[in-house]
């Protein structure tokens, strides 16, 4: 029996499917040219997801074409194999905890539209956040089929070079520095390896040799190829820095500040968990002229997502920021200390220009400056280098009586009093906390020292406690109670707002330290904080955050207020148990919502474990898919030994047929209008089997014969097994099995 066509005669050696390696080329590429990502994702936690994705994509599409399925089909299946890993990776509502239902699609939708205001919002490189990590697997994910389509279905590599452009062409777009050399380089070696690897399909069989495999993939001409893709890569990396464009200002899409010294700038950090980085301190500004200390603020705020924390909101295109500045909105009080103060950007990049107090004239950074009074922000949406400032400001100082005697209309948006979100527990523990105070200014220092007195248990800390629930707020306020600025800042502006006070949340930086006749401001000053509105006044700083080192820079009213004991609700009212670990005692004075069973938050997938539990769900199904073909081999294998051991009747035809199966293993299917005989021929001959694995056969073959054409009563040969033993045996000492072949053998999956 010779081969059938696309196979190649067993003389030639071990040989492979060169489809399969086209697929591992185009897996192989779309991970090397992920590494662009690197330049604008501050942490390698994105890495595994990402090749699990890729390999779970790539797999998909070797598995369809090996099981011969209609392209369109091995396309779909690859789109719900990309489904299932990104509900396994990143929800918690998988079905079985690895299918993707609607509770799962609809959290998972959550966690991208979380990742694309990272995107917009944050400053490269930022830290590799859950839903950021989604948000990557899903592109390298759609990105692998494409170029899998494109290279391998449809013969063109060159073709999926254009898409693997596309991938560097993202990050490119958001770091406002040159991408990583090693990046450019990763890129070249992937063009190279899909020309090498799918280039030749057209004088390739479907089954080529291993060694005619490696020498196009790894001879001369790719060499060649791959060095001078690595020179042209690394050229056109250096020479064209100028691409790129920081992409996280509100409403700008493509445009982006900074300077090409690089340079540090804030996002808006206000997600209920997580960690605070302060790996280096680095210098941000020097300030000349502040007579007081006090924040100096970047932005503010307004929009409370109980999933993901304190968003951006509303920002309009606000006036001109280099002409008069009009008090901010609700604001008619502008009595305080009047002060020019010059700041001198050092290590500092955003499109936010930090102010202190209420600015009246800002004047020296450049053109294309707006001031939105609403959000006290003054921002730019045009790229331009830092330079320095000067700002001409009133700081206004308030006493606790006027505050507690301000009244009026509450003349600002509306928005800055929705509670929509805030669970009941949360706006329970604001009306004990505030229950016995008369006015607003003494509801918000209640609120405020309920955090900053140490019998309440809140401590500052660089880590927050591992979640319990399914609210992060819930988890911080009555279980965790310890984290850094931007949990305590966004639980008390919850708080405020459930109380029925305006509030929304700063973000920007402590006063620093004196440095001679000027102040020094690093990033360990940055900090997050609360304002609260008052009629008349305006917006009002507090600091929930019970910083030790002597940062903060409080105002006058609160540090002529008076510091009571607690400020927990008033007796009588039962306060729930808080959960504590074996040995641990209550804490006095702690309160506990006692909710074990809320919600979950739509578009939140942060647990005390990561994704690691799921991933080694996800691998060990693999394991199982990939292991299903081998061991039903092998089941039948063992099957047919038995009975051919055992003699009776058919043994012969049982023997006959594995042994063909051995063959159809290693390529060779049998032509069944053929004679037994024949094909046995064209067996020994196409493998090259020895005299004793011939001999074999052919006693294998008399046997088939007699039990086939000889009188039914005749006795079963005994030597029937012996002979198929010998026969496998020099099979596999001419033509031994590669490991693709045994896990995935052809007996079995083209039947």
């Amino acid at each position: 029996m010779s081969a059938g066509p696309g196979d190649v005669s067993a003389g030639s050696g071990r040989v492979v499917d060169t489809s399969t390696v086209s697929s591992a080329a185009a897996a192989m590429s779309v991970a090397l040219a992920s590494t662009a990502f690197s330049g604008v994702i501050a942490d390698a936690r994105w890495v595994i997801p990402a090749l699990l994705t890729i390999g779970l994509v790539a797999g998909t599409g070797v598995f369809g074409r090996t099981m011969r399925w209609w392209p369109p089909l091995v396309v779909l299946v690859q789109g719900l194999a990309l489904t299932t890993a990104l509900t396994t990776l990143f929800t918690k509502q998988a079905l079985l905890g690895f299918l993707p239902g609607p509770a799962a699609l609809g959290e998972l939708s959550g966690e991208l539209t979380r990742a694309l205001d990272l995107v917009r919002e944050g400053v490269p490189p930022v830290p590799a956040e859950t839903a950021l990590q989604a948000l990557v697997c899903l592109g390298l994910g759609l990105v692998a089929i494409l170029v899998d389509i494109i290279a391998v279905a449809l013969q063109a590599p060159a073709v999926a070079g254009l898409v693997l452009l596309c991938v560097y062409a993202i990050p490119a777009s958001l770091a406002d520095d040159m991408l990583p050399w090693w990046s450019f380089v990763g890129g070249a070696l992937a063009f190279a390896l899909l020309l090498a690897s799918g280039g030749h399909h057209q004088r390739w069989q479907r089954r080529e040799s291993r060694d005619a495999v490696a020498g196009n993939i790894f001879g001369r001409t790719t060499s060649a190829v791959a060095g001078a893709s690595v020179v042209i890569a690394l050229l056109t990396g250096t020479v064209f820095t100028g691409v790129g464009t920081e992409g996280r200002l509100p409403g700008a899409g493509t445009t982006g500040f900074g300077t090409s010294s690089g340079g540090v700038g804030l996002q808006p950090f206000t997600s209920l968990r997580g960690q605070l980085d302060r790996s280096r301190t680095v210098d941000l500004f020097r300030v000349r002229g502040l007579t007081r200390e006090t924040y100096l603020r970047a932005m503010t705020l307004r929009k409370f997502d109980p999933a993901n924390g304190w968003k951006m909101d509303g920002l309009t295109q606000g006036v001109d920021a280099s002409q008069p500045l009009p008090l901010p909105e609700g604001t008619d009080i502008s009595t305080g200390t009047p002060m020019r103060v010059d700041i001198e950007p050092l290590g500092y990049r955003d499109p936010w220009l930090p102010v202190f107090g209420t600015p009246e004239v800002v004047s020296g950074m450049g053109p294309d400056w707006r001031y939105d009074p609403a959000a006290g922000i003054v921002f730019t949406q045009t790229r331009q280098q830092s330079r320095p400032y000067s700002e001409q400001l009133t700081l206004s100082s308030p006493t606790p009586q006027q505050l507690r005697s301000a009244n009026g209309p509450v003349r600002i948006d509306p928005a800055y009093l929705d509670t929509t979100g805030i669970p009941p527990e949360v706006a329970d523990l604001a009306r004990r906390l505030t229950a016995d105070q008369p006015t607003d200014f003494d509801k918000a220092t209640a609120l405020n020292r309920f955090f900053t007195d140490p019998s309440n248990g809140f401590s500052y800390e660089l880590e927050t406690a591992p979640p319990s629930s399914s609210s992060a707020l819930s988890d911080f306020l009555f279980r965790g109670k310890r984290g850094y600025c931007e949990q305590f800042a966004s639980s008390m502006a919850v708080l405020l707002r459930a109380a029925g006070i305006p509030s929304r949340v700063a973000v920007g930086f402590t006063s620093g330290y004196q440095d001679g006749d000027a102040r020094m401001i690093t990033t360990d000053d940055a900090h997050a904080w609360v304002e609260a509105y008052f009629p008349g006044w305006g917006w009002t700083t507090f600091d929930p955050t019970p910083l030790d080192d002597g940062r903060t820079s409080l105002p006058d009213y609160l540090h002529r207020e008076p510091a009571p004991g607690q400020a927990l609700p008033p007796p009588g009212v039962s306060t729930p148990p808080t959960p504590t670990s074996p040995g641990q005692q209550p804490q006095p004075g702690v309160v506990d919502d006692g909710e074990r069973n809320a919600v979950p938050q739509p578009g939140r997938t942060d647990t005390g474990s990561g994704p690691w539990p799921a991933v080694l769900l996800v691998v060990l199904v693999a394991l199982v898919i990939a292991a299903c073909p081998a061991a039903l081999r092998e089941a039948r294998r063992r099957l047919r030994l038995r009975t051919v051991a055992e003699g009776g009747p058919g043994a012969a035809g049982v023997a006959w047929r594995e042994l063909l199966d051995e063959f159809w293993d290693r390529g060779t299917r049998p032509e069944a209008a053929r004679t037994v005989r024949h094909s046995a021929n064209a067996l020994i001959d196409g493998y090259a089997l020895d005299a004793e694995g011939s001999r074999a056969v052919r006693a294998l073959v008399g046997a088939v014969e007699r039990e086939w054409y000889a009188p039914s009563d005749r006795e079963p040969d005994p030597a029937v097994a012996e002979s198929l033993r010998e026969a496998v045996a020099a099979l596999h000492r001419s033509a031994p099995l590669s490991w693709q072949d045994r896990l995935l053998p052809r007996s079995v999956l083209r039947r």
